[in-house]
């Protein structure tokens, strides 16, 4: 007969007690384990007007069995290992996709999502606009001209109902739009007030007359030193700066738009400008 010393037993009661607090700890881990927080995407999501899918969302996937995705992959279409037709790249493809349906897959999914979005618009920042494609263009009394795609969006200054922004490693210009209640000829008049000539004199406009939607139109050419008239501590000047300017006669009011900035990035700029203002159409 045997006999089991009391060592033995508190031994085997303190194993007994080692394993179910293991269990109970692992359990209790599992049932407690983080959730992604992606309320910073619906935020910034919310404040650019950006609509998500749903189904993309953190608090879906945390309810989500990862057995069920896999289930429910297979039965979409998993692509079959042994299927001569399907390539290692897309085997690489669908385990991606396959991935994506994790808690934090779908976190990165959305995120990216948001990301896409903001990067097929204009980017905010240095007084540009936050546009979508479709709301590129500047629109005013019944006509509307459609930004061409390499330039920007800018927020317009007071006195301006539009303004566009042309990004050139030669020198950045703009092309500003404004209704004027001014005579042709006196709008004329002040743009050659705000360039003189190489000498230092009065500039002369180069005036081409055309009719563009039934409107008739004068564009404007000059170039030389540009008196900036809205400089800090009094007019600063630009040497080697152009403009090239349109100007839509509709009666009782005058639409002007007017690009202007370092004469290179002007007159690589013409071609564009002359399209958007042969392209005008009605709003």
């Amino acid at each position: 007969m045997h006999t089991i010393s009391a060592a033995a037993i508190l031994l085997s009661l303190t194993l007994a007690g080692c394993s179910d607090s293991t269990d109970t700890n692992t359990a209790g881990a599992a049932a407690s384990e983080p959730s992604a927080d992606t309320s910073y995407l619906d935020e910034l999501a919310a404040k650019q007007g950006i609509e998500l899918d749903d189904e993309g969302t953190g608090e879906q996937a945390a309810d989500i069995d990862p057995q069920m995705d896999d289930a429910v992959a297979l039965d979409a279409g998993t692509p079959d290992a042994g299927d001569s037709e399907t390539t290692e790249e897309e085997q690489r493809e669908w385990e991606r996709e396959r991935d994506s349906k994790s808690l934090l897959g779908r976190s990165r999914d959305k995120g990216l999502d948001l990301r896409d979005q903001i990067q097929g618009s204009t980017a905010p920042g240095d007084g540009l606009a936050y546009t979508l494609s479709e709301e590129e263009y500047a629109a005013s009394s019944g006509l509307r001209w459609e930004m061409p795609e390499s330039w920007r969006m800018a927020v317009p200054p007071r006195g301006r109902f539009a303004e566009m922004y042309i990004k050139n490693v030669l020198g950045n210009a703009s092309v500003s739009f404004t209704k004027e209640s001014e005579s042709t000829r006196d709008i004329v008049r002040r743009m050659q007030g705000q360039i003189i000539s190489a000498t230092g004199g009065r500039s002369r406009a180069r005036i081409t007359n055309k009719a563009v939607d039934e409107h008739d139109v004068q564009i404007i050419d000059l170039d030389g030193t540009y008196l900036d008239p809205g400089a800090k501590g009094g007019t600063k000047e630009q040497i080697f700066y152009a403009i090239h300017a349109a100007i839509f006669d509709l009666g009782d009011s005058r639409i002007v738009i007017k690009m202007w900035g370092p004469q290179d990035t002007v007159n690589q700029s013409v071609q564009l400008f002359d399209a958007m203002i042969n392209e005008t159409s009605k709003q």
